[in-house]
């Protein structure tokens, strides 16, 4: 890590203030970058990190304040400006053009012409280039549309890196790759700062910051509550800047007094050989933790008992009756809800309205005749805003414009308007802040306490699995290989489980053994 030297800034901002019909998304913010320095940037969803780095990106204006670059007063009428003044950003959010070349992707707007011809083979060279400073092995004539998300994300970044920026900012870059492309992009970034490019980082993973940023900034309901040497703070001193309150005040308290009757259960499951002899049982008010390494079929057994993948094999019972859930539709039906790690895609219609969004799945339940009772959707709906605390302006917001963990409540609220008996969960939290998290596990902990819902939850997030799960399910290789108590679960044994040790570790006194299957 550097030690930020006594010299000009960079970068400026201060006394920065901007509202969004008559909301303060910023109040007064001041903000400075040195040369050569990795600063990171975090707080709530809703804390204003986006509007303050599309403020210096040139996408709107601030309403007051002053932006100063290299010690010159700037006034970006236009994310090309800000390009020209050095200023590259990568938002969260993919901005590639599906059907061109990862080549044409990257150089979009920058090609050179002679007598109206540009030289493809210069600009496939360039764009390998720019390639391997991301080390990514992507094929340059691919269509992105080919590209997995992390493929993608890795040239969004080459794409920035291509202009050779001064300033550099990443907002969540990490969260579409792998461990090991997460590393290697952090050597990217150690080896731009090595030569002077300065860098935002933004993220909700906080050990990621602790690994690579030199100071970090914490925001909160649009100001600036602090900025720190990173070697002179702590993750849980971060956090109660962020949320104002402790880390061990995150995650509510388990339940114990979970019954015994099964609201479903799984037999002999099987989906090509993905996955194979899936057996377990889910309590009503129990909350229950599928874990994982990635890829080893997690995710899709929600999917299959969903029926989004109909199933080859093995019964699925809902209150003891076996169902054929070959469909969504007659998983609903069942009183299923599923909530994805894609809210965006799979979850949400972002160019609709919070209300349109929340009415969707239950239109059918306020019509008469053809004719929806707007008067009563807009009261139930206003309920549900209120006891989700779903932060929006109004209902006519549309659901784009508000912040990740807003909208992911949004997706659980449409859901629980449809009363349903049985939630299954997809990394429920990815992407949203900590502050976000804690609503969530409260709402997910009222579900299975006083309602008596059954919650079925697959995340990757270590803590989360700790601190909200009853009960621990480890999967390996498409089979469920262990159960874990949750008040007996450990970060060690998830994952000796996760790797193939199917038995607690020697110093219980139990013998190793590889393989196996949940009883």
């Amino acid at each position: 890590m550097m030690n930020v030297p006594e010299q000009q800034p960079i970068l400026q901002l201060e006394h920065i203030f901007k509202s969004f019909s008559g909301v303060h998304a910023l109040k007064v913010v001041s903000f400075s970058l040195f040369p050569g320095e990795i600063h990171a940037l975090v707080g709530e969803n809703g804390a204003g990190k986006s509007t303050l780095i599309k403020i210096l990106g040139g996408v709107f204006p601030p309403d007051s304040g002053n932006i100063s670059v290299r010690g010159e007063h700037v006034s970006f009428k236009s994310p090309h400006e800000a390009q020209r003044a050095g200023i590259r950003i990568v938002h969260q959010e993919f901005s590639l053009i599906p059907y061109l070349s990862v080549t044409e992707n990257i150089l979009l707007g920058q090609e050179k012409c002679h007598l109206g011809f540009v030289n493809a083979s210069e600009l496939r060279q360039q764009a390998m280039q720019s390639l391997e400073m991301v080390h990514a092995h992507i094929d340059p004539d691919t269509w992105v549309t080919h590209l997995n998300a992390g493929q993608q994300k890795l040239v969004e970044i080459a794409k920035a890196l291509a202009t050779a920026p001064d300033i550099l900012v990443v907002d969540e870059p990490t969260a579409p790759l792998t461990k090991q492309e997460t590393q290697d992009f952090f050597q990217v970034l150690q080896k731009l700062r090595e030569k002077g490019t300065t860098i935002i980082y933004i993220s909700h993973r906080l050990e990621e910051i602790f690994q690579i940023a030199d100071r970090v900034t914490v925001l909160k309901d649009g100001k600036k509550v602090a900025t720190k040497e990173i070697g002179a703070t702590n993750e849980d001193e971060v956090i109660r800047l962020m949320i104002g309150r402790e880390l061990g005040d995150m995650f509510p308290e388990k339940t114990t007094a979970i019954t015994r009757e099964p609201i479903l259960s799984v037999r002999r499951l099987r989906y090509r050989n993905e996955l194979s002899d899936i057996q377990f049982d889910l309590h009503k008010g129990e909350i229950l933790g599928i874990a994982g390494l990635e890829g080893q079929g997690q995710d899709l057994l929600l999917k299959t008992i969903f029926g989004i993948f109909p199933k080859d094999e093995g019964e699925i019972m809902v209150d003891g009756n076996i169902l054929e859930i070959n469909s969504p539709a007659r998983a609903i039906e069942a009183g299923m809800a599923l909530v994805t790690d894609k809210r965006g895609s799979e979850g949400l219609c972002l160019e609709l309205s919070v209300r349109d969004n929340l009415a969707l799945p239950t239109l059918h339940a306020r019509q008469h005749l053809g004719v929806i009772n707007s008067s009563q959707e807009n009261a139930i709906i206003q309920d549900f805003i209120t006891h989700l605390q779903i932060r929006t302006p109004s209902l006519k917001q549309l659901v784009k414009l508000l912040s990740g963990g807003n909208q992911q409540k949004i997706v659980v609220g449409k859901w629980l308007m449809a009363n349903p008996r049985i939630m299954l969960f997809i990394d429920p939290t990815a992407g949203i802040d900590v502050g976000a998290k804690t609503e969530l596990y409260r709402l997910m902990r009222e579900l299975a306490d006083q309602k008596g819902l059954g919650v079925l939850v697959v995340t990757s997030d270590m803590l989360e699995l700790l601190g909200l799960c009853d009960r621990i399910l480890v999967m390996y290789q498409g089979r469920l290989v262990r159960e874990i108590p949750g008040n007996e679960a450990t970060e060690e044994e998830i994952m000796r489980a996760a790797v193939g040790k199917t038995q607690p570790s020697n110093r219980h006194g139990s013998q190793e053994t590889e393989g196996g299957q949940t009883s």
